[in-house]
């Protein structure tokens, strides 16, 4: 699969923010940029976790440790629903060998 990298200036440009938003974001560890001829980007797929984090920021007024908290705690429950679907599909399988 082809990775689609943005330029963190356009992304800048069309969300209204800062670049020391994104970097500040990457500082803290919850996206990360890659860097091509000095030129900041973005991978697609940081893209989407890059606006819930802005409409967090923006609706809730969370700050950049409160950003990090709330992503590892959607990743647990992620994680945790995962799990329980599995369990879920394990139980199945045992009541149909009934």
């Amino acid at each position: 699969m082809e990775n689609k990298l943005i330029a963190i200036e356009d992304i800048c440009a069309h969300h209204q923010i800062e670049i020391n938003f994104i970097k500040s974001l990457e500082d803290v560890g919850l996206i990360q940029t890659t860097v091509v001829k000095q030129t900041f980007f973005l991978n697609a797929d940081e893209l989407t976790k890059l606006e819930r984090f802005l409409r967090l920021s923006h609706d809730l007024d969370i700050n950049f440790e409160g950003l990090h908290a709330v992503s590892h705690l959607l990743e647990q429950l992620n994680n945790m629903q995962e799990e329980m679907s599995s369990l879920k599909n394990e139980l199945n399988y045992y009541k149909q060998m009934q």
